[in-house]
């Protein structure tokens, strides 16, 4: 068996002491540290996992004070010496982390449909979050050898070609569906303890890599027969629906999915009956339709949740959907309410 990795260290910026963490290869439950933040910022906690076949999980959770909104918060100063080439891929949930690398030297920015990659056999790194908003934070590192063994040496290498880390060391951004990293999310769930924790984390983790070879591949063929085109157009809508906020440009959508623009927002129309904007923004208000009669969710909150920049904006498109405004439907929560029709 290939030992865990060792030498993880973080440097809390915010005190004088230095952490270093020792985690078992396979023994343990889950690990919970704080992070110190200042107070007046928030705070925040970090959770490790190893699993088998040298592979690591950990989650960094940021829940923010209001007079950190605008600020750029230095969270660790990590260090890590993986004994040898190592593939890390990072996802976020809301908010976004300004990360400073030095090996390679890149800095990036990364955020909720845009995941962090890196491959490399030493780390040095410096994660700075946006106060703006809470925000949660998984990574899965796994050394190269325990990537071969479970999709296959060929298959690790096209999966860091599609990413454009074939060089060693190698770092990038890329858009990647919520769907597809949602069960690396899912993987660190606190609910089940000891055995049972770790073979959940292992079973998401797999459905994760699984997901990530499939997406790329999908994505990277230069076919556009119509059983792709209509993944691609499926895909596209299961990702619209799990996003919150504000949306992405039908440019960043056809980035995403590797088609032309036009031609992914036809194909859409052709499935789904709307435009990508229109499915989006009828499936939204419907959303809040809901929220509005079930909840007592502020509407401000409501609306940027929705990706609406500004509340009356919200307000108005609403009163356009179903013909009144969004707080006159709270005052007669309970009553039908029926979409007006164009």
């Amino acid at each position: 068996m290939e030992p865990s990795f060792t030498r993880l260290q973080f440097r809390w910026l915010l005190d004088a002491s230095e952490s270093s963490f020792a985690f078992g290869p396979l023994d343990g439950d889950m690990e919970r540290q704080p992070l110190n933040f200042p107070p007046e910022f928030g705070e925040g906690h970090f959770d490790h996992c190893n699993l088998a076949l040298g592979m690591s999980i950990y989650r960094s959770t940021h829940r923010l004070l209001p007079q950190a909104s605008g600020q750029l918060i230095p969270v660790a100063e990590i260090h890590v010496d993986y004994g040898g080439p190592a593939f890390v891929a990072q996802s976020l949930r809301g908010g976004r982390i300004c990360q400073q690398e030095r090996l390679p030297e890149a800095t990036l920015i990364f955020e909720e449909g845009r995941d962090f990659f890196l491959y490399t056999q030493q780390r040095s790194t410096l994660p700075l979050v946006d106060g703006s908003t809470d925000s949660s934070m998984v990574a899965l590192t796994t050394r190269l050898t325990a990537l071969e063994r479970l999709v296959g040496g060929p298959e690790a290498a096209a999966l860091l070609e599609a990413l454009n880390l074939s060089v060693l060391p190698s770092v990038m951004v890329r858009t990647i569906p919520r769907q597809v990293s949602d069960p690396l999310h899912q993987a660190m769930a606190r609910s089940l303890t000891g055995p049972m924790q770790k073979l959940y984390a292992q079973g998401k983790v797999l459905e994760y890599l699984s997901g990530l070879a499939e997406h790329l591949r999908l994505v990277g063929t230069g076919d556009t027969s119509d059983s792709v085109l209509n993944e691609r157009v499926a895909a596209c809508r299961d990702h619209l629906l799990g996003l919150e906020g504000k949306l992405p440009t039908l440019v960043a959508l056809a980035e995403t999915f590797q088609l032309p623009a036009k031609r992914l927002n036809a194909a859409f129309s052709e499935a789904y009956g709307q435009t990508i904007f229109a499915f989006i923004t009828t499936h939204r208000l419907d959303q809040a339709r809901v929220a509005l009669l079930e909840s007592d969710v502020p509407m401000k909150a409501l609306s940027h949740k929705l990706g609406y920049s500004h509340v009356n904006n919200f307000i108005t498109a609403f009163q356009k959907r179903f013909g009144q405004s969004p707080g006159s439907l709270r005052n007669q929560a309970g009553k039908p309410l029926k979409p007006r029709i164009a």
